[in-house]
């Protein structure tokens, strides 16, 4: 209830940067335009999902670090883990923020979108969550890489030599 509650605070603030006048009530968010409450919930599956989304982000740099012959020590896939979790946490938070702001500026005609609100809300769950795992995956790239290390060696282009 605690980090519901400190989530909604804080996306009500950012619905305000925005111009979407919100107030936090608890664990909800009233958006006076609409006269609607949206009810910010971190269940089980929202944990397990990001979790799900830690692990993948995870074995890709394994796998990646693996390839390409970058030596990374327990500590750092604990820190790796860690800060991708957080990462990805956030991004739920930027979901639930993106799904608010999009009813609160379709308007009055928001009721026919709440009717289709469980394939809205899977559509932009997932786009926000892939693009956050592309982009993390970008950033180890540049970041924590090698710097000779363009591609994992089994993607590389085979280059011919003059024997060839």
């Amino acid at each position: 209830m605690i980090i519901e509650s400190s989530v909604s605070s804080l996306l009500s603030v950012l619905l305000s940067f925005v111009g979407v006048s919100s107030v936090a009530e608890g664990s909800a968010i009233y958006v006076p335009s609409l006269g609607h409450r949206f009810v910010v919930t971190l269940s089980c599956v929202d944990i397990v999902g990001i979790g799900l989304w830690t692990f993948m982000f995870v074995f890709a740099v394994w796998a990646y670090s693996s390839f390409s012959e970058v030596p990374i020590s327990r500590r750092k896939y604990t820190a790796l883990s860690v800060s991708a979790f957080t990462i990805f946490f956030f991004a739920n938070v930027s979901r639930m923020f993106v799904e608010i702001f999009y009813v609160a500026n379709v308007g009055a005609s928001y009721v026919s979108y709440l009717a289709h609100w469980q394939a809205f809300e899977e559509q932009v769950g997932m786009g926000i969550m892939l693009t956050t795992f592309a982009v993390s995956l970008l950033v180890f790239h540049f970041f924590l890489g090698k710097p000779g290390i363009s591609l994992p060696i089994i993607l590389k282009k085979r280059v011919k030599s003059p024997s060839d």
